[in-house]
């Protein structure tokens, strides 16, 4: 039995970002226009997703404040977090590439 990565997408871009992306393929900083593009939509989605979390937290601190329901070592602990966090994003997106 054969497993599939995926589907297959047709995309028409103009050719001024063709171009862009054949040029890195060419310097070799990507091996394939597949590769450039597979790590982009990848970095697009996590970035959105780490987007999401810093809203959240920055909701939930917003209403801490409000309430006066806060301490300094509570957004520190926040703050840790959320750098723990973007850290593994940013681990994943790399091995992505």
């Amino acid at each position: 039995m054969v497993s599939y990565m995926g589907q297959k997408l047709l995309l028409n871009l103009p050719d001024k970002d063709l171009e862009k992306i054949e040029l890195l393929v060419n310097s070799g900083e990507y091996t394939t226009k597949t590769e450039l593009i597979r790590f982009a939509v990848k970095q697009f989605l996590y970035s959105q997703e780490r987007m999401k979390t810093l809203e959240e937290l920055t909701e939930k601190l917003q209403k801490q404040v409000r309430t006066n329901n806060i301490r300094k070592g509570d957004i520190k602990k926040e703050v840790n977090e959320v750098k723990k966090e973007t850290k593994k994003m940013i681990e994943k997106i790399r091995k992505c590439k």
